[in-house]
């Protein structure tokens, strides 16, 4: 008959299951790390930070909808998200929001206009380029036109233009006119 003993110790003596390379595992790459590790960590962190603005905004829509008269017990995340649109499309058809662009464009004149009217004060307080009288004439004009501005409801397609004029007395233009004969 067959020895079965001698069978069994070649297999274990031969090496085949017991070497030691097969029992490390393969060193890991960079990627395979961070495919591993990091990108769970950085996923859960993104579901963090969605989930906690949505909690914000599930709180700001509630505040206001309470205090519109409803009463709103328990909000899904969808529910938040249509919820805000919902009140984003509202505020913009009222115009609610004061993003138009005549607004802006007004505001950024009206701003650029009053910086430049104060250097021009700065100027003329600190130079004598011009005689006291003059420059009180000029200041006061240039106050009068920030207060047209500031009044006046912008346009889309107009800008005033007195601001972009040179402010010269009526006397010194015609004074100053070159004559010509043709």
């Amino acid at each position: 008959m067959l020895d079965m003993s001698s069978t069994s110790s070649s297999f274990s003596d031969s090496g085949v299951g017991s070497s030691p390379e097969a029992q490390d595992p393969p060193p890991m790459s960079r990627t395979y790390q961070y495919r591993k590790i990091m990108k769970p960590l950085l996923e859960r962190k993104r579901r963090a930070r969605i989930n906690k603005c949505l909690d914000d905004l599930k709180d700001i829509m509630v505040s206001y909808l309470q205090a519109e008269g409803e009463s709103i017990t328990k909000l899904e995340k969808a529910d938040v998200l249509e919820l805000t649109v919902r009140h984003l499309k509202k505020l913009k058809a009222n115009n609610a929001l004061g993003l138009t662009p005549e607004a802006t464009y007004a505001g950024t004149f009206q701003a650029g206009y009053s910086q430049c009217a104060s250097e021009v004060s700065k100027y003329l307080s600190e130079s004598k380029a011009l005689e006291p009288n003059a420059s009180v004439r000029l200041l006061s004009y240039l106050d009068s036109q920030l207060l047209i501005f500031k009044k006046s409801k912008p346009t889309s397609h107009s800008r005033p233009n007195s601001a972009f004029s040179p402010v010269v007395p009526k006397e010194e233009r015609i004074s100053n006119a070159s004559w010509r004969p043709w």
